[in-house]
């Protein structure tokens, strides 16, 4: 059952909780230990003004494009490597016309970036938090941004925040743990270097088998980076991972292999 909570005359921002009738407000929903990947559709900014927004809030904005890398802290441009700038606490990332924001606090963390169904916020708190202190604390700063419009449709899902192992992917969706439990990650960048994946941008490269007579779906063939007749290398978002490995013409979806020195 789907409930809406108005939270804010002056946002005028409108949860739609797929809960129970009895949810409010006030109710603790949110719960250190714990991570939260919230469904909030499609970003009401493009990527453009979004980055422009950004710079001027002073955020470390990394942005990927057809023209190379471009950095800047604040307004002001930079030279400094991918790897240091991606740990700020922050950030915002442009890949393309996709994007990732990440913002670190005392209190809480949280990242948006590409979802199933526009973009995910990834909540991760330090301590116990209502509905109400998801809209003053984070929405509206996300509103402010125009990432979110005045209705956000909180379908969520709950993970363990440093779980004892690793999560198994889905039944039935052929793909490597690793490439999983990156696109399920709370921080997407740190993961991929935790996971040693080789990471582009908001895009991971991927080795797609495919079964006999199957073929790279089209939706993805603008990632396609080499293919034969039974492989296919992809540079793939991030997101798109499971699609792929769910799709009735792919056998198995991995990392490249890595080529291993020689032993003297």
């Amino acid at each position: 059952m789907k409930r809406s909570i108005v939270i804010g005359i002056a946002t005028g921002l409108v949860l739609v909780f797929s809960l129970a009738a009895s949810v409010g407000a006030e109710e603790t929903l949110f719960f250190p230990g714990s991570y939260y990947l919230i469904s909030i559709g499609a970003a009401t900014s493009d990527v453009d003004s979004l980055v422009q927004t950004g710079q001027q809030q002073g955020f470390t904005v990394v942005t990927l494009s057809d023209a190379g890398l471009s950095s800047y802290r604040g307004t002001q441009s930079t030279e400094e490597p991918e790897s240091d700038l991606i740990t700020v606490k922050s950030l915002l990332y442009a890949d393309g016309a996709r994007f990732l924001l990440r913002v670190q606090g005392e209190r809480f963390d949280y990242e948006v970036r590409p979802g199933d169904k526009g973009y995910d916020l990834v909540l991760i708190p330090h301590e116990d938090m209502t509905a109400s202190s998801l809209v003053s604390d984070v929405l509206t700063a996300l509103q402010q941004l125009g990432i979110v419009g005045d209705e956000v449709d909180m379908e969520y899902k709950t993970f363990v925040l440093n779980p004892e192992k690793s999560e198994a992917p889905p039944e039935g969706v052929a793909i490597d743990s690793n490439l999983y439990n990156l696109m399920i990650a709370p921080d997407w960048l740190a993961a991929a270097t935790k996971l040693n994946l080789d990471r582009t941008g908001l895009r991971v490269s991927v080795i797609a088998e495919k079964v006999p007579g199957g073929a790279i779906p089209e939706q993805f063939a603008p990632y396609v980076v080499s293919q034969t007749d039974t492989l296919a290398k992809l540079l793939l978002p991030i997101e798109d991972l499971v699609k792929l490995a769910s799709d009735s013409g792919i056998g198995y979806v991995r990392p490249p292999y890595q080529p291993h020195p020689a032993v003297p």
